[in-house]
């Protein structure tokens, strides 16, 4: 088996450490759920794994140090959790982007000067609600269905073809 992806499956309670046995899975997603608890140390005993992802859940706690000896892993999530301290920067860890972390209040990264500083938030997308406030923007959406809607009026009665299609109705 090369994947197992149990994500959005409304699971919950802590992840098994029993995990940590599956030895030849290259990607894990148990994304989307509702797992608690600490990330299992165990999980770095799937060292072929490539993709891991565990974001969008509620663990918390600290990242285990050992999972930074999973040499294979390219793709890691954790964003969206409840975890604390500190990201560890060593192994594959250096080479994951801040997305891999955000949403995480409490987890910090590993600066120059070994000091831990806070996790920058998701950036915000701006709101629908404004773009659609733009008077011009109203009043141009306004005038278009005005004129479709007419122009499809004057075709239906005044065009041959569409008084031959209202005729068949």
């Amino acid at each position: 088996m090369s994947g197992i992806d149990l994500s959005a499956n409304m699971l919950y309670g802590e992840i098994p450490w029993e995990i940590g046995n599956l030895s030849h899975v290259k990607l894990l997603n148990l994304s989307h759920n509702s797992f608690t608890g600490p990330i299992p140390t165990a999980l770095a005993n799937t060292s072929p794994i490539e993709s891991l992802d565990l974001s969008d859940n509620e663990l918390s706690g600290p990242i285990p140090w050992q999972l930074t000896q999973i040499w294979s892993l390219e793709v890691f999530s954790l964003a969206y959790n409840n975890l604390s301290g500190c990201i560890p920067n060593s192994g594959q860890f250096g080479s994951f982007s801040m997305e891999s972390y955000v949403g995480n209040a409490n987890l910090c990264n590993l600066s120059q000067g070994n000091q831990c500083s806070p996790v920058p938030g998701p950036v915000q997308e701006e709101d629908v609600g404004e773009a659609s406030a733009d008077p011009f923007l109203c009043i141009i959406s306004a005038t278009s269905f005005v004129l479709a809607f007419w122009a499809t009026v004057a075709f239906v009665f005044c065009h041959p073809l569409g008084q031959r299609v209202l005729l068949q109705l």
